[in-house]
């Protein structure tokens, strides 16, 4: 779906409110979610300790790595999902 087509399917509602999903996609959906926030709260911490001085923040660095490859794995199985299963439609 191009931005242009979300923005006017959107209509001013928020753009989980205008899809339509499967169980399986809202579990994938949910787990992408989360990933994508466990990259941010690595990414948070790595930068209070670069600000606060710890000689050790390149200790976040594999963590993060790590991190970024779920958040890949999740957004593709995600989108994978969406592509062979068709279960998302606009209300």
């Amino acid at each position: 779906m191009t931005a242009a087509k979300l923005a006017s399917t959107n209509a001013g509602k928020p753009i989980l409110e205008t899809i339509v999903y499967c169980e399986g996609a809202k579990l994938l959906l949910d787990a992408f979610s989360q990933a994508v926030r466990n990259v941010t709260l690595l990414h948070e911490q790595q930068f209070r300790t670069i600000v606060e001085g710890d000689p050790e923040a390149g200790r976040f660095d594999l963590l993060i790595h790590e991190a970024l490859e779920q958040k890949q794995n999740a957004k593709y199985a995600y989108m994978n999902h969406l592509e062979s299963h068709g279960c998302s439609n606009t209300k």
